[in-house]
């Protein structure tokens, strides 16, 4: 699955350039002086060749441990690359003349910025080269990274779904079955830790019966590999996740199928995955009052774990407030967030954060609450539904939450994720009725989704699925 990725640098800043230049001249001192006191050297002999001009210079293929950069000479010379991670560790030369040019650095270091500089000649001593910058990919399969995740949920059959499928919006591919889960859970708590996935509590069938789960499974999509880790002390289903610095916390949710007997009134649940081989729990009770319900729409943001919506613990009734907790303070905003604009459960959600890396980093934040269902119930799995096509945006720092486009179809329990490379936010599946999964897959614009309009996705889920949750790792 290797991608071909250009670079182009002609127009790279003159300043840049300059400074790159005098990096690349000090450096070449000792490789200079080195060369020319070979004079037995092959080199020798063409050094008094023309030196030629690159015309043109890219990266042709990039990989974790190495990066093949290829180039153009205005006439056929030599070809010489100098490289390394912000000064030059390395150099490499070709003796036949010619006027295309490609060298593979191998040995590098994956995820590292490097800068390269290409030239068309052998004399190092009057060399007019390109510089380029690359960063070396985290593994063979970049898109891992930048892709959604399926994880969880319940299908057409009824029964939790083992197999996680994975998207790359950028190219439009689905890959069905990238992993299983060794436990497959319905209305678990999915979150992304350090590049993993971190899969938690929820339903699982034994012997045909829904039961609350304390599992607590962990997938590195780099290794591919799955390991079990500590369990729950008390088992969670329908909770809200999130991960805050180098823990993963849990708060609301409900410990067993019927939410009016083992509904988690102030618990909050911590998780420690660095400490010991399998990780610590440990949980204590927050300094104020956390909604007690399951099924709320949540999701960490900026230190905060913000949640609305959900099911009440009493009766099982869908709810409209907001608040948030946090970890830092043990403690929560004591319902100081706004409202969304229809009360409901089961709806997706995402907090929309764009990075300094992402393509559009002024673009704003969002906690964006899409579908659910409006309907009452105290079970898990719920015995009726009422799915909504409602949706309701949350720009940060607005202090509302504004109504935005309704669905094209109304869905309780889709998953949601935003795609920050395309500029998308997908939802993906959900169910149209009672244990009536979709596969279909909508999307809308991230810059301003409340003036946006949803797109039906060509491409369809591989598999219907519902109470399932979708992330990407890198965040």
């Amino acid at each position: 699955m290797s991608k071909r990725i250009l670079l182009f640098f002609s127009g790279y800043a003159k300043s840049t350039f300059k400074n790159i230049q005098n990096l690349i001249y000090s450096n070449l001192l000792l490789f200079s002086i080195f060369f020319s006191n070979c004079q037995n050297s092959p080199l020798s002999n063409i050094h008094d060749a023309e030196t030629a001009k690159v015309t043109l210079a890219l990266v042709t293929q990039l990989g974790p441990r190495s990066a093949t950069i290829s180039w153009e000479c205005s006439s056929s010379q030599p070809g010489s690359v100098v490289y390394g991670r912000g000064g030059i560790e390395s150099a490499s030369i070709s003796l036949e003349n010619a006027k295309i040019h490609s060298m593979t650095l191998q040995n590098l270091e994956s995820n590292t910025d490097y800068i390269a500089s290409v030239f068309c000649s052998s004399d190092i001593s009057n060399l007019q080269g390109v510089p380029i910058a690359f960063k070396t990919w985290v593994s063979d399969f970049p898109n891992r990274t930048r892709g959604l995740w399926v994880v969880g949920g319940i299908g057409a059959d009824a029964n939790p779904v083992s197999q996680i499928d994975f998207y790359d919006p950028v190219t439009t591919t689905w890959f069905p079955a990238a992993t299983s889960i060794p436990t497959p859970r319905a209305f678990a708590n999915v979150v992304s830790h350090k590049e993993k996935i971190y899969v938690i509590g929820g339903l699982e069938k034994q012997a045909g019966v829904y039961v609350a789960s304390k599992k607590t499974e962990v997938y590195d999509p780099y290794l591919d590999q799955w390991k079990t880790l500590a369990d729950m002390p008390t088992a969670n289903q329908g909770g809200v996740i999130a991960s805050v610095g180098e823990e993963i916390f849990i708060i609301a949710g409900t410990t067993t199928t019927d939410m009016t007997t083992g509904t988690v009134l102030n618990t909050v649940s911590r998780f420690f995955p660095g400490i010991g081989p399998t990780g610590v729990w440990q949980s204590f009770v927050s300094l104020t009052a956390i909604f007690a319900r399951i099924d709320m729409a949540g999701c960490g943001l900026n230190g905060s774990i913000l949640f609305t919506g959900g099911r009440f613990n009493a009766d099982g009734s869908a709810q409209v407030t907001s608040d948030g907790y946090v970890p830092s303070v043990n403690s929560t905003t004591s319902a100081g967030e706004p409202s969304i604009n229809l009360a409901r459960h089961g709806s997706g959600s995402a907090c929309v954060k764009p990075l300094n890396s992402d393509s559009f980093p002024t673009d704003p934040e969002w906690f964006a609450v899409i579908g659910g269902s409006t309907g009452t119930s105290t079970l898990q799995p719920v015995g009726s539904i009422t799915p909504s096509n409602r949706t309701d945006f949350s720009q940060i720092g607005s202090g509302a939450f504004t109504i935005g486009p309704i669905l094209p179809a109304s869905v309780y329990y889709p998953g949601t994720q935003a795609s920050y490379e395309t500029r998308k936010l997908f939802v993906l599946g959900g169910a149209t009725a009672l244990n009536i999964p979709t596969d279909t897959v909508y999307s809308i614009g991230l810059q301003n989704p409340i003036a946006s309009t949803w797109t039906t996705e060509t491409q369809k889920m591989p598999r219907a699925r519902y109470a399932h949750k979708v992330i990407r790792i890198d965040r």
